[in-house]
């Protein structure tokens, strides 16, 4: 294993720090509020008659009081304080609001970078796959092309975030007149029943829905979920986020086991339980869309936001699952997790307003996803596991949200003893089992702090034993 892992956001995270600052400015300003009524007050006293007569009666001890009551309400009295407490609330406000602006812009200027860069390929894609197709006709080696190219994003992953510039790529696409008629005119911020569709999603489900005029990345059809009768050899419970990581070795069998997701249900004391689904990456990487939906065609419908049938089919497998268990499962907390495609069906159903409503989604584990632009509401836990050297994570060219509920984990593989030296490498379920156990072992307040939230899903009740359940999900494509 190589060097330390990064940690951004939970209790520790920027977000949380600024939260504590606006709410020290709000407390600021209600003292201030309370200072004003006192300083209202005294001054009040400093005009009342029966002190000014007094003066009159006893002029000393008057002259006295007045002078007291006059410093008080002055500029080194309630006043200054008063004034003091007013300009740090202020400042302080304004700080946070800067910083947080400040990120904004960051995030805008990378987006039009990504767009620029990518417009270019766009408005020159013909020509690039012609001179393709002219080295592959010369004898050209395509497969070292892509070796290097391999090699090349893990020396240089911030390449991989080219990726964010979807709207660029579409726009380069639409300018050039040869290009321009495989694309189809849909708006590129569109609505959906999730509510409005950004640039980035939007220029996705065109360049898929192209892709579909030809017969390619096409989700059409539904979801068949068959339990399987005994569990799989090697299968269990997991018992740590490392466990939950290794677990994915066992169900991400591409040739044996293909198409499957785990529901594992795990007894707690009051006679509920909690549930973990385990959703395996990508197995096909056909763009033809077959039966096993765990595919590129579901890679890029998801990044799109769009409904596909393998999140239709883990939402029938755990229902499946909880109807098993032969009590009333709709308010069981419930963890989603996956490595690569499964993170994103993961964070996919945790974003689905309509998942929630069925299922009380409380966390998430994403390892090696793009997940940083899925709306995962604020109330869900997030733990993302992602590898410097990964390109994976990196394909929408944002990184994830820093806030309480969102711990982004992140290894650098430079020098890993396992001698990787590919983003292919960087991306190995192996290699996010070993980040995943120093998750495991790390005293950084957030990971801890996210343990400690998550117990209930690796701790069964005493005397309780988990139950496994995995489902195949097939998708069965209309016929024509």
């Amino acid at each position: 294993m190589s060097g330390p892992i990064q940690v951004e956001g939970g209790i520790g995270g920027t977000a949380v720090g600024l939260d504590s600052l606006d709410l020290a400015a709000f407390q600021l300003v209600r003292a201030g509020l309370d200072l004003s009524e006192v300083l209202a007050r005294m001054l009040m006293l400093a005009a009342d008659v029966e002190l000014l007569t007094s003066v009159v009666v006893s002029p000393v001890t008057g002259a006295q009081v007045e002078a007291a009551l006059a410093w008080a309400v002055g500029p080194g009295g309630l006043a200054g304080q008063l004034a003091a407490i007013s300009e740090l609330a202020a400042a302080t406000s304004m700080a946070t609001a800067a910083y947080r602006e400040a990120e904004r812009q960051v995030a805008l200027s990378l987006d039009a970078v990504h767009d620029a860069v990518m417009f270019e390929l766009g408005s020159n894609a013909a020509a690039l796959a012609v001179g393709a197709f002219t080295a592959h006709a010369l004898g050209a080696d395509l497969r070292g092309l892509g070796l290097r190219a391999d090699r090349a994003v893990y020396d240089h992953p911030e390449l991989a975030d080219l990726g964010g510039g979807a709207a660029g790529l579409t726009a380069g696409l639409r300018s050039n007149p040869l290009t321009a008629p495989l694309l189809a005119p849909g708006d590129l911020k569109a609505s959906s029943r999730s509510g409005p569709v950004e640039a980035y999603d939007g220029s996705l489900r065109v360049l898929g829905d192209a892709a579909e005029s030809w017969g390619l990345l096409s989700d059409a059809g539904h979801a068949r979920v068959l339990p399987e009768p005994m569990r799989r050899t090697g299968a269990g419970a997991p018992t740590s986020v490392a466990d939950l990581a290794r677990g994915q070795l066992n169900l991400s069998d591409a040739d044996d086991y293909p198409g499957h997701v785990r529901v594992i249900e795990v007894p707690q004391p009051g006679g509920g339980s909690t549930w973990l689904v385990e959703i395996s990456g990508t197995q096909v990487w056909d763009p033809r869309a077959g039966n096993n939906p765990h595919d590129v065609t579901t890679d890029v419908r998801l990044m799109a936001r769009e409904s596909t049938v393998l999140a239709a089919g883990v939402e029938e497998a755990l229902r499946q699952a909880q109807a098993a268990s032969g009590h009333d499962a709709s308010r069981d907390p419930v963890l989603l997790s996956g490595h690569s495609l499964g993170g994103i069906v993961a964070a996919g159903l945790a974003s689905s307003p309509s998942f929630a409503a069925r299922h009380r989604v409380t966390h998430v584990v994403t390892m090696g996803s793009p997940v940083a632009r899925m709306p995962v509401p604020r109330d869900v836990q997030v733990l993302s596991l992602e590898h410097h050297q990964d390109p994976v994570p990196r394909l929408e060219g944002r990184i994830n949200p820093d806030r309480r509920s969102w711990v982004t984990v992140t290894r650098d593989l430079q020098g890993d003893s396992d001698g990787v030296d590919t983003g292919t490498g960087a991306h190995a379920t192996e290699e996010y089992a070993e980040t995943a156990a120093a998750v495991d072992s790390s005293s950084d307040p957030s990971i801890r702090d996210w343990r400690q939230g998550s117990r209930q899903f690796f701790e069964p009740r005493p005397g309780a034993s988990p139950v496994v359940r995995d489902y195949r999900i097939e998708r069965i494509v209309p016929q024509r």
